[in-house]
């Protein structure tokens, strides 16, 4: 009967099934796709793959610490997922370093490298020297934080513009040439009525600091 209706019927019956079967191929393609995990599961694959302890810093745009300083950055470009986690944890009171990719059932997460001189711990101290009071530890529910209230980093063109706002005394091509791991770490924070930020890089192997403070 509904063959007999289709037959009869072609182009009613075509503006009545087109949309049910672009739906249900819709519906497929969804099911089919790669699902992007977010920071919380990244913070959970940490913990219970890796056996970290805690999670002192996350970030997506970090695969540079994955790279011998001067080498090609081919990680983001390889990988399969859109983007991938880079994971600072601790373990047995060590730091310990891994990649999460987005879609961790294509990609397997693994143990990474850590190409600077001084652990993420250090770093974290030097902010502190300028009294940022940081604390390394990411809560298991990383959006129950402003993500502001973490270290970020800066990579490529970001960089741009840093050594004037810092005052660091060298231009911006110069700075970043200057850098032994093309990455500035940054740090902003309010205290009584003057938002300080600063930044932290590795230098001619040596970690260096330079602060600017604003009134509001």
């Amino acid at each position: 009967m509904i063959a007999r209706f289709v037959k009869k019927h072609k182009a009613f019956a075509a503006a009545i099934f087109a949309p049910i079967l672009i739906c249900i191929v819709g519906f497929m393609l969804i099911a089919c796709t790669p699902q992007d995990i977010k920071a919380d599961d990244a913070i959970a694959i940490a913990k219970k793959d890796f056996g970290c302890d805690k999670v002192l810093w996350i970030d997506t745009d970090a695969l540079i610490f994955d790279h011998e300083p001067g080498s090609e950055l081919t990680t983001q470009y390889t990988l399969r997922s859109h983007y991938a986690y880079y994971v600072v944890g601790e373990k047995d009171g060590k730091e310990i370093y891994i990649i999460i990719p987005s879609n961790p059932k294509q990609e397997k997460p693994y143990i990474a490298t850590w190409n600077l001189d001084y652990s993420f711990t250090q770093i974290v101290e030097k902010f502190n020297e300028h009294g940022a009071r940081y604390v390394a530890d990411v809560p298991d529910d990383y959006y129950s934080v402003s993500v502001n209230s973490y270290i970020s980093i800066h990579v490529g063109q970001r960089i741009n513009g840093l050594a004037t706002h810092y005052e660091v005394g060298i231009d911006d091509d110069a700075f970043y040439e200057s850098l032994d791991v093309k990455v500035v770490f940054e740090y902003i924070w309010e205290e009584e009525g003057n938002i300080h930020s600063c930044i932290v890089i590795q230098e001619s192997g040596q970690l260096k600091s330079y602060e600017n403070i604003t009134e509001i």
